[in-house]
């Protein structure tokens, strides 16, 4: 006899959960950056993890069982999206598309906004599916890297459409 898979969990992160959301990072991070030759080690993860997934912001993840299927880390009082990954392993199955409906309902329904590395097609792709609109370009103020702004505003509050 098979057992249905166990259904998935949405749930406010703890800090006990730290090293679990930074194999997550990391992989998924490193699947999105194929172009990089090595991706930092666990523990520069976990050291980021510690550090920016606490107040202000909202981190929140998706468990299915005892693994993280996803995350998000999000400052709701400034409508910004810090981090969304998804487990490589994951991916694929509208996973993403329903932590971002659960932000866009849920957690910031005025609106809110992130940043993209340029060169993340995928991700750039994705968000505009999910109803995002570019903004413009500017460099992230530690790494200097070049990224994208992109905003979500509710239907009722878009113009130009």
């Amino acid at each position: 006899m098979t057992h249905p898979p166990p259904a998935l969990v949405l749930r406010s992160a703890v800090p006990g959960d730290i090293p679990r959301l930074a194999r997550v990072w990391r992989a998924s991070w490193g699947s999105a950056n194929p172009a990089v030759q090595t991706v930092a080690p666990l523990a520069h993860w976990e050291a980021r993890a510690s550090a920016e997934f606490g107040p202000p912001c909202t981190t929140v993840l998706v468990e299915r069982g005892h693994a993280v299927q996803g995350f998000v880390v999000l400052d709701q009082t400034l409508g910004h999206l810090h981090q969304l990954f998804v487990a490589p392993e994951a991916q694929g199955h509208g996973l993403g598309a329903a932590l971002v409906q659960q932000i866009c309902e849920h957690f910031c329904p005025r609106g809110w906004t992130l940043h993209v590395a340029t060169g993340n097609q995928g991700a750039r792709r994705f968000y505009a599916r999910c109803g995002l609109v570019e903004e413009g370009i500017d460099r992230h103020p530690q790494t200097g890297r070049e990224r994208v702004l992109c905003r979500w505003a509710p239907p009722a509050l878009r113009t130009g459409f």
